[in-house]
């Protein structure tokens, strides 16, 4: 990507963006941040530019790529479980909407980072651009050449049977859990943590949902809804905005996955979101996954790609403040699901 941008800086910027959004499409957001921040820093650094514009568009694309589809934020897994959406149906519904969303996000990024980008242009010298394309990426040395041939089989398996889901019947949650097996057991890493938090979280819910916590905050919402079906559908994907920027994704998800179907009990909302009303899956469905996903980008710890970056950041000697994450996140956070909003409802009235 550095040799095609040839020093531009924009160019760069949008080849990264891109291909980092794409990957997370297919590739867990967490993942694909994880292995581009130390590409990406490698870059600038040979261009001798400041990084965190690079790594927070970088971030910015990750988090809405990962929105497209069902395995490229954990969120969406776990509301695709919970609804009965696979794989292909999820990527028809939002794949459209966040492809829109990214393009103003590229617009957006250009407008944020205009200062930015014009002084990193005016700084690249000639010797640091060649210097750049004289780089040979034959000499890359990849240390464990073998797991990393494994893993990628194993996630090329794990998208062809989700693609497949119609055909298979197989459940997401059986297909993602059995792809992660086969990784644990040919990376050998240690489950205690992950499953002691995991049980944690579920226990929390469980709890929540038998002390009536669920049904209560469920009437509330369609308190403040009226009942209108339409204005839930925006509540919902609000009130995940607002409440992703600050609460990891995934703990928020899954305790909100009850009050989502909690609320297609009320009559006004079944007739016009439910089995009868010719819409495939309630559009509520598709409202929360386009919040949670898109409000990970207000703060620096409102989604898991967003704090890895910052500790690969600091690792290669550049800090990330909360503050100066949230200066450009929020922002983000605003105006992107206002795009999606737009964009989706249309499609639900008019072509789904």
């Amino acid at each position: 990507m550095g040799k095609i941008s040839k020093g531009n800086v924009w160019i760069l910027m949008v080849l990264l963006c891109t291909f980092t959004a794409v990957a997370s499409m297919f590739v867990d957001n967490v993942t694909t941040i994880f292995l581009m921040i130390p590409v990406t820093l490698s870059i600038v650094r040979t261009l001798g530019l400041q990084p965190f514009p690079f790594i927070m568009a970088q971030v910015l694309a990750s988090n809405v790529g990962g929105s497209a589809t069902l395995i490229g934020d954990p969120p969406n897994i776990l509301i695709g479980s919970a609804a009965g959406i696979d794989f292909n149906s999820f990527l028809i519904y939002l794949g459209p909407t966040i492809a829109v969303v990214f393009v103003f996000i590229l617009l957006l990024i250009k407008l944020f980072f205009r200062n930015d980008l014009k002084s990193a242009q005016k700084l690249g010298q000639q010797k640091d651009i060649q210097e750049l394309m004289d780089r040979d990426e034959n000499m890359i040395v990849v240390h464990h050449k073998g797991l990393l041939l494994k893993s990628l089989i194993v996630i090329v398996g794990v998208v062809i049977l989700f693609s497949l889901q119609t055909i298979t019947h197989l459940e997401v949650s059986i297909v993602a859990i059995g792809g992660a097996a086969v990784l644990l057991i040919i990376s050998r890493v240690s489950l205690e943590k992950f499953c002691m938090k995991l049980i944690g979280l579920f226990v929390i819910v469980g709890v929540a949902e038998h002390a009536g916590l669920i049904t209560i905050l469920a009437n509330m919402a369609i308190n403040i809804t009226g009942g209108d079906p339409w204005l839930t559908f925006f509540m919902i994907t609000w009130l995940s905005a607002i409440a992703g920027a600050f609460i990891d994704n995934i703990p928020f998800t899954t305790t909100m996955i009850p009050l989502v179907h909690t609320l297609h009990t009320d009559p006004t909302i079944a007739a016009a979101f439910g089995p009868d009303s010719g819409y495939q899956f309630s559009p509520l469905w598709w409202g929360f996954p386009l919040g949670a996903d898109l409000g990970g980008n207000g703060s620096l710890i409102g989604f898991s790609a967003g704090v890895v970056a910052a500790g690969l950041s600091q690792k290669f000697g550049h800090y990330i403040s909360f503050t100066r994450w949230i200066k450009i996140g929020f922002p983000f956070m605003l105006l992107t699901p206002v795009v999606g909003n737009i964009v989706l409802y249309g499609l639900l009235l008019f072509v789904y």
